[in-house]
């Protein structure tokens, strides 16, 4: 029996804790310091790598740490060659992760949805 578990994702992992380490540990920019790493998506021939993030600022402090994240990707690109030996290292880059915006709003529907059954029962 194969293994299912792609090369690709093995990869992602490692770079997802790299990058993390990276980010926390030598990037001195405190706006990145409130950021969570949250997947890797690696493209199946390694070339192309998609860092998703989050955090829990305002709408005008994301704008803030988007500009600093796209300043610091060539240093963060360096320090990962250095860590990370591969034939060819991925170019990064940074995405902002919705899915948790989406995940509390869907929660805060069903709650909702959930008070007025309630009330209509009583």
């Amino acid at each position: 029996m194969r293994n299912t578990y792609q090369r690709s994702d093995r990869v992602s992992d490692i770079i997802k804790r790299e990058v993390c380490d990276i980010l926390f540990r030598e990037v001195k920019d405190p706006r990145l310091s409130f950021i969570t790493i949250t997947s890797v998506d690696l493209a199946k021939d390694l070339r192309n790598a998609k860092i998703y993030y989050t955090s829990l600022k305002e709408a005008k402090e994301l704008e803030e740490i988007k500009k600093s994240l796209k300043k610091a990707v060539g240093f963060v690109q360096g320090k990962l060659g250095k860590r990370v030996h591969l034939r060819y290292l991925p170019q990064l880059s940074f995405v902002y992760d919705t899915s948790l915006e989406y995940g509390n709003r869907m929660d805060r529907i069903l709650n909702k949805i959930e008070e007025d059954l309630s009330e209509k029962e009583e």
